[in-house]
């Protein structure tokens, strides 16, 4: 047991949790997700990877607009010192969970949230004691169920644009099909539609990766999609008008 594992199920004992690590389920260069029981429930641990492990280069334009309130803090970031660095890591962990919290309460298909500590996410898991959810790119649909899957993430791509949130990394990678249902995950490099300058382009790059897989099974119009987002609110900077 890692030394970040450790420090966790004692940061979990001092809020009253009791964990138990079941097994591994998966390890990507972000983070690592565990099978866990959670004060007996099963449940899904995602640890995020140190500060001096994570690799924030390829992650800039996403914090493009990102808003802090404190004075020290907008400070720090536009030094770019070492305290933005920490402020960066810790933001991005944070800003998950809050965003699974917001897109659950609100109706999203997203795994619901249920603990945060330090550096990992408590959520439902899409899965159970023997097996989890596939990503939606390695499991084969019927007609029937790509009719409904399709509608489901479209409406949840709305309730995220309503919140003024843009998923911005969505594709059939980050969606996991589990009993007949799809369910969107990984939202920390989620941006801000109000205040990201490339708000449209970030919405017109997951429409288009939904879009594309989807039409393997079913008749989709892209810009009759597009419309139905422009309707509510205007999307600005697309890159097709």
């Amino acid at each position: 047991m890692t030394e970040d594992i450790i420090f966790i199920i004692e940061q979990a004992q001092k809020l009253g949790h009791t964990i138990e690590i079941l097994s591994n389920v998966k390890s990507g260069k972000e983070a690592t997700v565990y099978r866990v029981l959670l004060d007996g429930e099963l449940v899904a641990m995602k640890v995020y990877k140190t500060q001096e492990e994570r690799d924030f280069k390829n992650t800039a334009h996403y914090l493009v607009g990102k808003y802090y309130r404190r004075s020290s803090e907008q400070k720090a970031i536009a030094k770019k010192n070492a305290f933005s660095k920490k402020l960066t890591y810790d933001n991005w962990v944070k800003r998950e969970y809050s965003l699974l919290e917001k897109m659950f309460s609100h109706g999203a298909l997203v795994p619901r949230p249920i603990l945060h500590i330090n550096n990992t996410i408590f959520m439902e898991l899409l899965g159970d004691k023997s097996s989890v959810a596939p990503r939606l790119h390695d499991v084969i649909l019927t007609i029937e169920e790509a009719e409904d899957a399709y509608k489901d993430i479209l409406s949840s791509i709305k309730i995220f644009w309503d919140c003024g949130i843009i998923h911005a990394d969505l594709s059939e990678f980050n969606i996991l099909w589990w009993k007949s249902k799809p369910y969107i995950i990984d939202f920390p490099q989620s941006i801000d539609r109000r205040t990201h300058p490339d708000a449209g382009i970030f919405l017109e790059r997951d429409l288009k990766n939904t879009l594309k897989y989807f039409s393997k099974y079913i008749e989709v119009d892209f810009n009759a999609v597009i419309s139905e987002f422009e309707e509510k609110n205007p999307i600005p900077d697309r890159i097709y008008r």
